[in-house]
């Protein structure tokens, strides 16, 4: 029986795609880029053509690490922690959706049924198991002002209480060495706009803190970036502690927006 070429690549092109997005958001990722997941699918499906003449062990070797590679590669500002995870995620599925496809070839089920059922309970799994408590006491914390972008990790500090007295946003405390890389700081005893003072209250009395509002500030939350309404506080000359120390409260989920 002979297939047309292009009918071969939208079907494998629209398998792979349906693969990636389950392996993306049992992953906890909800980032979705349509057009970049379209063409990481689409460029699969090319190599698999491009790839049919070589020799058995060559083309095994290429898709195995095409099938890894392609769910970083399809979902943006995938963590680099779960980049292992996703990888290997990719690699097993390649592998075992190989071995089914062999085994169901003799009975006649079509290569779609075996990717739909894979799908099905990639996405079923998570709600079945039951999901591990947080336990990490850390953050990651994006900041971007102006033409400056900085990722701090971050201590997630129950006694951080600050709130601005003005627009009651809560305050994110970093070094100053990190906030020299966002902004020039104004000199000491100084104050001048976007910069401002509040009130800290510390186990070494009152005194005051300077503030500024960012453009934008995003928490990695489970696995996806979300926007958090926030002002950076800049530590006290001599702390050279944590990068930043995340106010508790800014990890609920109702206090932030997907990315």
């Amino acid at each position: 029986m002979r297939v047309s070429i292009w009918l071969y690549i939208l079907y494998q092109t629209s398998l792979t795609a349906c693969l990636l997005m389950c392996i993306g958001l049992c992953a906890g990722l909800r980032r979705k880029s349509p057009v970049r997941l379209t063409l990481v699918s689409l460029g699969t499906a090319l190599l698999g053509v491009g790839m049919a003449s070589a020799l058995p062990w060559v083309r095994a070797a290429a898709l195995l690490i095409c099938a890894g590679v392609a769910p970083v590669l399809a979902w943006p500002g995938a963590p680099r922690r779960i980049w292992t995870r996703m990888i290997a995620t990719g690699c097993f599925l390649s592998l075992g959706m190989a071995g089914l496809l062999r085994f169901a070839a003799p009975l006649g089920l079509p290569a779609a049924v075996i990717v739909l059922i894979v799908c099905l309970l990639l996405r079923i799994t998570p709600v079945i198991l039951p999901k591990p408590e947080e336990t990490s006491a850390f953050a990651t914390v994006d900041v971007r002002h102006g033409t400056h972008r900085l990722t701090l990790t971050a201590l997630i500090d129950s006694g951080n209480l600050l709130r601005d007295p003005v627009t009651g946003l809560p305050v994110i405390v970093i070094s100053r060495r990190a906030a020299m890389r966002l902004i020039q700081l104004p000199g000491e005893g100084k104050v001048v706009y976007p910069f401002r003072l509040i009130t800290v209250r510390t186990v070494n009395g009152t005194g005051l803190m300077t503030v500024f509002h960012p453009d934008c500030v995003f928490l990695l939350k489970s696995g996806a970036w979300v926007r958090a309404e926030t002002l950076l506080g800049v530590s006290p000359e001599g702390y050279d502690g944590f990068q930043a120390l995340v106010p508790s409260c800014l990890m609920a989920n109702d206090l932030a927006m997907t990315m």
